[in-house]
């Protein structure tokens, strides 16, 4: 069986980030994330999406969080006005979202630009009880 996926595609505007935050809190709160790690994936959600929407082209913006057992794989993509690079891998931004995930990487695909952010699921008390 496939793992499960949300997709979420909201218009270009920033008063939509709230949408896109809180729909990865809620996933991540539901599989039992840290409340930190809820918390670094809201700010690296609006980081990405901050980033995509500068370079986009008044296209949606479109969020896919692929839901497994240990990870949380969250993709945001967009149609951007040049294929030219849309993260500088040296900037600020991008050290952010270094921090806040556990990997994150970005791709180009034609005119369509994503974003993808990782995090893996710590263990918790409640998971070494289960196992016994």
């Amino acid at each position: 069986m496939d793992a499960p996926t949300v997709t979420l595609r909201v218009p270009p505007l920033a008063d939509h980030f709230t949408l896109l935050r809180t729909v990865v809190s809620g996933i991540a709160a539901r599989r039992d994330y840290t409340l930190e790690q809820v918390d670094d994936l809201r700010m690296a959600v609006e980081e990405a999406a901050v980033l995509l929407l500068r370079h986009g082209d008044g296209a949606p913006l479109e969020l896919r969080a692929l839901i497994t057992d240990e990870v949380l794989r969250i993709r945001l993509s967009t149609n951007v006005t040049s294929p030219d690079t849309v993260v500088d891998r040296s900037s600020f931004s991008w050290m952010i979202l270094q921090a806040l995930t556990d990997d994150v990487s970005t791709s180009l695909d034609g005119t369509r630009a994503s974003l993808e952010l990782v995090k893996h699921r710590l263990r918790n008390d409640h998971d070494s009880e289960a196992q016994g």
